[in-house]
C-alpha cells in the first residue's frame, strides 16, 4: 500500500518526460519512450514480462506486415498508372484535385495511408508544374485525404491498430468494422467537401513552378566543379555563357578556401573553383546535363556519367541525417550518391554543400550512382519526391499469383475465418515466396525504432492503468468537464487529444488518452466504445502543425509550406472535423 504513492509518482515522472521530450524534439522519440520504460522498469512499476509482451503485441506486429505488404506492392506495382486513369480528364487543379483526394482517401482506406502518400507526391508534383499550378495547392489535400481516409478501417492507419492493441488488452472485444468504417466515411465526405469548397481558397499559393525562381520559394544551391580538363578553365564568366542564364544564376565562386561574392562579368575561372549556382530545380538539372565543362564534385569516385539521373528527395523528421552535415553522415558511401544541391524553405543556402548541417524538411537533389535506387528503395531517412522511372521486371504470373492469392486470404478474413493477423501474415509470405519480398527489404524495412516507440507507449499505458495514475487524470478530467455531463466529458477528452496529436506522435496521444478514456467510462458507468472512438478520431486530426504525422511533413518540404500554411487550413478543417466526430459519436453511442 506505501508503494503505491512511489509509483504513481514515477509513472507520472515518466508521463510529463514523455511528454515534454516529444514537444521538444531534441531526443529521438524511440530514444524518449525507451528511457521512460527503463525507469518504470527501474522503479518496479512494470516487470520485464510486460515489456516483452509489448513487444509481442499482435496489433504492432500487424503494422509491420502491412509496412512489408505495402512496400513490395510500391516495387511491383504501378498504383501511379491504375490512379492516372482517374485523372487523366481532370480539366482544372480544383477538378484534379477533387479526384486525387478521392482516389487517394479510398486507397488509403485499405493500404495504410504513410505509403500512399510516399507514392503520391511525385505525381502531384509532377500534375502541377505541367499544369503550372503551385504544388502547395494540391499537396496538403494529398496528405488530409490520406489521414480521413486512413479512419474508413483498422487497417487505414497505424494508429487505429495500435488502439485496438490497447482495447484488446483490457476489454474482451475491440473496436468493430462499423466503428470505423461509418464516422470515417463521413468524414471523409464532409473534409474532402470542405477542401473541394472552403479550403481551397485557404491553401498557399506561393509558388508558381514556371516562376519559381522569381519568388525564390524552391531556390536550391547548386555546387559545381572546375575540373582540369574542363573548357571554362581560363574564361571569363561572360565569355562561359554564365552571366546571363535564364532561371539560375552565379552568386559565389570559392577559390582555394576565399569566397568571391559579388561575381563580376570579367572574372576569370581557374582549375579547382567550386562555383555555387541558385535556382529552380528545372533549370538545375538543365545546367548539370549541359555539356558545359562544369562537374558534380566527387563524382568520378561514384562512376556517375555526365548524364546522370537526378533525383529529388526529402530529410523526414527524425532522420538519421537531421543535425549532421553530409560529409559526417558519409552520404556518398552509404548512398552512392551525391547531393548536387540543397533546397530549405525557401532560404538563400551558402556554403560548401558538404558542410551545411541538414533539417527536417530539407530538400536535396541528387546525382544517383547506379546503386542509389536499390540502397535506398525503403530506406526511412530519406524520402523520394521525383526520379527517373524504372521497370522492376516483375514476372506477370507472379503478379498474378500474388493477386489471387491476396484476394482469397483477404476473402477468408472477410468471411471470418481469417483473423486479419493471420490475412496478412499469408500475404507476407506469399510475395516472400513469388520473390515480391526479399529478406533483404525486410531488413531495410524493419524499424527498430517505431518497434520501440509502439511497444514502449504500449507498457506505458499499461503503467498508467495499473497505477491508478489514469484514474487521477480521469478524475481531473471529469471536475472540469462535469458541468456538460456525459457530452462535456467526452468533448473534452476529445480535444484532449487532438491537442496530444498535433504536437506528439500519433501513438504517443493514444497511449496517454485510452488508460484516461478507460478510467473515464468504467467510473461513469458508460458503454466505453464511444470514448474509444473519439480517442480513434481525435488522435487522428493531425491538421494543425507539420509535425503532427509523418505524411504532413513528407509533402513539407516539396509544397514550400510555412508552419502557419497548416494553421490557416487546418484550425478550420479540425473545428469541421471535430463538430462531425463528436455529433456522430453522441447520436450512435450515447
Amino acid at each position: 500500500m506505501f508503494e503505491l504513492p512511489i509509483e504513481k509518482w514515477i509513472t507520472i515522472a515518466v508521463l510529463v518526460w514523455s511528454v515534454v521530450g516529444l514537444l521538444l524534439d531534441k531526443i529521438r522519440p524511440a530514444l524518449v519512450f525507451l528511457s521512460g520504460v527503463i525507469v518504470l522498469l527501474l522503479g518496479q512499476v512494470v516487470q520485464p514480462a510486460d515489456f516483452l509482451l509489448s513487444l509481442s503485441n499482435e496489433s504492432i506486429i500487424t503494422i509491420f506486415l502491412l509496412i512489408f505488404i505495402t512496400a513490395g506492392i510500391k516495387n511491383h506495382f504501378n498504383l501511379i498508372g491504375l490512379l492516372n486513369r482517374l485523372f487523366r480528364t481532370a480539366r482544372s487543379p480544383r477538378a484534379f484535385m477533387i479526384r486525387m483526394t478521392a482516389g487517394v482517401s479510398v486507397l488509403s482506406s485499405v493500404i495504410n495511408n504513410t505509403p500512399v502518400v510516399a507514392l503520391m507526391i511525385p505525381y502531384v508534383y509532377q500534375w502541377s508544374k505541367r499544369h503550372k499550378v503551385a504544388p502547395s495547392k494540391l499537396l496538403i489535400p494529398l496528405s488530409f485525404a490520406a489521414i480521413i481516409g486512413g479512419m474508413m478501417t483498422v487497417i487505414g492507419t497505424s494508429t487505429n491498430l495500435v488502439l485496438n492493441g490497447f482495447i484488446l488488452s483490457r476489454e474482451p472485444e475491440g473496436l468493430g468494422f462499423l466503428d470505423f468504417f461509418l464516422p470515417g466515411v463521413l468524414v471523409t465526405a464532409v473534409g474532402l467537401s470542405f477542401l473541394a469548397t472552403v479550403g481551397y481558397r485557404l491553401l498557399p499559393s506561393r509558388i508558381n513552378p514556371m516562376d519559381e525562381f522569381k519568388t525564390n520559394a524552391r531556390e536550391y544551391l547548386v555546387e559545381t566543379l572546375i575540373e582540369e580538363e574542363s573548357e571554362l578553365a581560363g574564361k571569363s564568366v561572360v565569355e562561359a555563357n554564365l552571366r546571363n542564364l535564364e532561371g539560375i544564376y552565379l552568386f559565389e565562386i570559392v577559390r582555394k578556401g576565399k569566397g568571391i561574392s559579388p561575381v563580376t562579368p570579367g572574372e576569370v575561372l581557374q582549375v579547382g573553383d567550386h562555383l555555387y549556382f541558385a535556382g529552380d530545380t528545372e533549370k538545375v538539372v538543365d545546367l548539370l546535363r549541359q555539356d558545359n565543362g562544369l562537374q558534380i564534385p566527387h563524382s568520378g569516385k561514384l562512376g556517375i556519367a555526365k548524364h546522370v539521373n537526378l533525383v529529388e528527395t526529402v530529410v523526414p523528421r527524425n532522420s538519421e541525417l537531421t543535425g549532421r552535415t553530409l560529409k559526417q553522415s558519409q552520404f556518398r558511401d552509404k548512398y552512392d550518391a551525391a547531393v548536387v544541391a540543397i533546397h530549405r524553405k525557401g532560404e538563400n543556402l551558402n556554403g560548401k554543400i558538404g558542410a551545411i548541417v541538414l533539417e527536417p524538411g530539407d530538400l536535396l537533389l541528387i546525382s544517383a550512382g547506379q546503386k542509389f535506387l536499390s540502397r535506398n528503395k525503403n530506406n526511412k531517412d530519406l524520402y523520394t519526391v521525383s526520379v527517373v522511372s524504372r521497370t522492376n521486371g516483375t514476372a506477370n504470373w507472379k503478379k498474378a499469383v500474388f493477386g489471387i492469392g491476396t484476394l482469397v486470404s483477404l476473402g477468408l478474413m472477410a468471411a471470418g475465418f481469417f483473423s486479419l493477423f493471420f490475412s496478412l501474415f499469408l500475404v507476407c509470405a506469399l510475395m516472400a515466396v513469388t520473390g515480391l519480398l526479399r529478406v533483404e527489404e525486410i531488413k531495410d524495412l524493419l524499424d527498430l525504432d517505431l518497434l520501440i516507440i509502439l511497444a514502449s507507449a504500449l507498457t506505458l499505458s499499461k503503467a498508467l492503468i495499473n497505477t491508478g495514475v489514469a484514474q487521477e487524470l480521469a478524475t481531473l478530467v471529469i471536475l472540469f468537464f462535469q458541468d456538460g455531463g456525459k457530452y462535456g466529458v467526452l468533448i473534452g477528452l476529445f480535444i484532449i487529444t487532438v491537442l496530444l496529436t498535433s504536437f506528439i506522435t500519433n501513438v504517443a496521444a493514444v497511449s496517454i488518452a485510452f488508460p484516461i478514456a478507460y478510467s473515464l467510462s468504467h467510473d461513469m458507468g458508460l458503454d466505453p466504445t464511444g470514448f474509444y472512438v473519439a480517442i480513434a478520431f481525435g488522435a487522428s486530426a493531425s491538421f494543425l502543425t507539420p509535425v503532427g504525422y509523418q505524411t504532413n511533413l513528407m509533402i513539407y518540404g516539396p509544397g514550400s509550406y510555412k508552419a502557419t500554411d497548416f494553421l490557416k487550413i487546418g484550425v478550420p478543417f479540425t473545428l469541421l472535423y471535430s463538430i462531425t466526430c463528436i455529433t456522430y459519436i453522441i447520436l450512435m453511442y450515447f
